[in-house]
């Protein structure tokens, strides 16, 4: 890999996402294997992504909604995107973790700070 492979060769799939409307005790199982996940609305459009350190702000705790708590507007990119782009992107708005959209608006995958700092590491090789 390089600083120029595309997203969609980086990044990870399937993806596990949340809806706006559901308790934060619905997806609490999820943060054991992921620090985040895309959130959708009812027409499944990515609005924002609930990581555990917004779960941790949460002031009902897990009675909270997703859509309580979640960072928005969604920060995201498209698979042709390069790894260097979503590099950039990441310290810009200090995101640790961006979804990846099809033309479709549709959720594909997710490219974190992880596949990033893999793939520039595997160019060093």
């Amino acid at each position: 890999m390089s600083p120029t492979a595309k997203l969609g060769e980086v990044m990870s799939r399937p993806v596990q996402v949340a809806m706006a409307d559901q308790r934060l005790a619905d997806i609490d199982a999820f943060f054991g294997a992921q620090s985040g996940l895309p959130v959708l609305d009812e027409e499944g459009r990515c609005i924002g992504v609930v990581s555990k350190k917004d779960k941790a702000k949460a002031s009902n705790g897990l009675d909270s909604t997703v859509g309580e708590v979640m960072s928005s507007p969604a920060i995201t990119l498209t698979p042709e995107k390069t790894v260097l782009e979503a590099a950039a992107l990441m310290l810009k708005e200090k995101v640790h973790r961006i979804p990846v959209m099809n033309e479709q608006q549709q959720v594909i995958g997710i490219v974190t700070r992880t596949d990033v700092f893999k793939a520039l590491e595997a160019s060093k090789v």
